[in-house]
């Protein structure tokens, strides 16, 4: 059994496979370990859906970000034949002065996003013809995003394994870590039965994060 790698990616959720599929991709000899196997239900990445948009209200630098993702998501599904992205709109209500709606209005003017914006006196016959299932506040507006939606999270995370391995990358899964070591050139991580040493070490763990990074010198808790 090989147990010496460029780069160990601990924790193969979301982040991790995702890291293991570029540097898999990139001629990197990847190790991907998880306690537990691909689609389990203990993780940040476990479920159906997460919701997928470019008009970020937090702070409009995010939109190249996600333009990216997004011809990334529909590359992967290409390569993959697998549908792990769907646009069906999206719509956000709220002040028209508050975070979500002005937010978004912003990213949208700053980057040229489409957007649709449904006023206080539109409302009630929008909600009628196009929202039948929700109830808006008195004072309230929406903004639409065409281009907004959700990815098959599960979907996406078995994909990104799965082209990572047949691209050379190694995926182990069912033995926890139990600690790691590095001594400036080289990393160490030990599992329940096995021992693996990389160059460089990617900690992807989500909820056992805070037990990983407790050896750092200076490392703040973590709250999980």
């Amino acid at each position: 059994m090989n147990t010496r790698f460029d780069t160990i990616v601990v924790g193969t959720g979301g982040f991790g496979s995702s890291c293991l599929f570029h540097l898999a991709g990139g001629g990197v000899k990847v190790l991907g370990l998880d306690r537990f196997p691909p689609g389990h239900d203990r993780g940040s990445s476990h479920g159906d859906t997460r919701i997928i948009r470019q008009a970020y209200f937090e702070h409009p630098d995010y939109v190249p970000l996600l333009r990216r993702a997004y011809y990334q998501w529909r590359e992967l599904e290409a390569r993959s034949e697998r549908e792990l992205m769907t646009t069906c709109g999206l719509f956000l209500a709220g002040p028209p002065d508050g975070e979500a709606v002005a937010g978004t209005r912003l990213a949208a003017e700053t980057h040229g996003l489409e957007i649709q914006n449904i006023s206080t006196a539109e409302l009630a016959a929008e909600c009628e013809s196009r929202f039948p299932g929700f109830r808006i506040p008195d004072g309230f507006e929406v903004v639409v995003e065409p281009a907004g939606g959700y990815l098959h999270v599960e979907a996406c995370v078995q994909t990104h394994i799965d082209l990572a391995c047949k691209a050379g990358a190694e995926h182990r899964s069912g033995a926890a870590i139990i600690g790691w070591e590095s001594d400036g050139r080289t990393v160490r991580v030990r599992t329940e039965s096995d021992e693996y040493e990389a160059a460089t070490l990617i900690l992807t763990p989500g909820a056992w994060a805070s037990d990983l990074l407790s050896s750092i010198p200076n490392m703040p808790t973590l709250q999980v």
